[in-house]
């Protein structure tokens, strides 16, 4: 019993006495794999479970039955489980830096772009705002992605609470995001990356107010991070934060690319399909 209470209290320990976190390392490869497996496995999984039920559905009204029971919503479930899910991970984290004293008002609000495309998750899957779901794909799928690849633990790594909750809580964030897009249907338009861009622009200049007023560092709008990141290679302040907006509007036209070739693919089959018919009543006519 007293190894286990040991073993706790070292799970949940501020002071991590470990080997610190290195990128690319062993544990961090089979984290983002067990990551992509879990995303590719509950895609797959609702995907055929929403096409079954609609299925069932079509074959219980063909049957000429006045009342018909809708199809059962599977999807909303699991939606309203990722949004509880996310408020815990982030409620007991927050209960975490309280209780160890690493809760501090300049650094600890979730504030950051990654904290805020959680929130916006948990609304999105709630409610199923489009407007949210355009700017939670570009922040979530731009910064969660960027930050399950080159996350900032250091000290913590394997198997400490914090590297769990790193994880998760930026994993849910990319599986409400590919959730809605890959089952839902929702798709973002080249007008999403433009509304992101400016809701960035008004959401930095609240931030670099709240920075002001707490002496924080929010979006690192003050000052660069201490330890090294691709801000270094960006010029001194103000200039690096210019050059992270630049950066950021690249990858959100990479992130739409996938959809744009498949709207012109599309429209392309619609045009041949438009010829064929086209072609066949000039047949018919004569």
């Amino acid at each position: 019993m007293d190894n286990v209470i040991g073993k706790l209290k070292d799970f949940f320990s501020p002071h991590y006495n470990g080997e610190p976190f290195t990128p690319f390392s062993a544990i961090h490869i089979i984290t983002l794999v067990l990551l992509t497996l879990i995303n590719f496995l509950i895609i797959i999984f609702y995907r055929n479970k929403r096409s079954k039920e609609y299925k069932k559905y079509a074959g219980r009204k063909n049957t000429g039955a006045h009342a018909v029971a809708g199809p059962v919503d599977y999807t909303k479930m699991f939606r309203l489980f990722l949004a509880i899910f996310m408020i815990l991970n982030e409620a007991v984290y927050t209960a975490w830096s309280i209780a160890t004293g690493e809760w501090t008002l300049g650094y600890s609000l979730p504030l950051h772009l990654c904290d805020m495309a959680m929130f916006f998750s948990v609304i999105m899957l709630v409610t199923k705002n489009y407007f949210l779901y355009e700017i939670t794909y570009f922040w979530g799928l731009g910064g969660s992605l960027q930050a399950l690849v080159t996350p900032d633990l250091y000290p913590y790594s394997f198997p400490h609470f914090i590297y769990f909750n790193f994880f998760l809580a930026h994993g849910a964030v990319v599986t409400s995001v590919l959730f809605m897009t890959f089952v839902e249907g929702f798709k973002p338009s080249k007008k999403s990356i433009w509304k992101t861009v400016v809701f960035t622009n008004i959401y930095m200049a609240v931030i670099a107010v709240i920075d002001i007023l707490t002496q924080g560092n929010y979006l690192f709008l003050r000052h660069k991070p201490n330890n090294p990141s691709i801000m270094d290679y960006l010029g001194p302040w103000p200039w690096y934060i210019l050059g992270l907006e630049a950066i950021g509007i690249v990858i959100m036209f990479i992130l739409y690319i996938p959809f744009l070739i498949s709207s012109r693919k599309s429209r392309n089959s619609h045009k041949g399909h438009e010829k064929q018919i086209q072609h066949l009543e000039m047949r018919i006519e004569k």
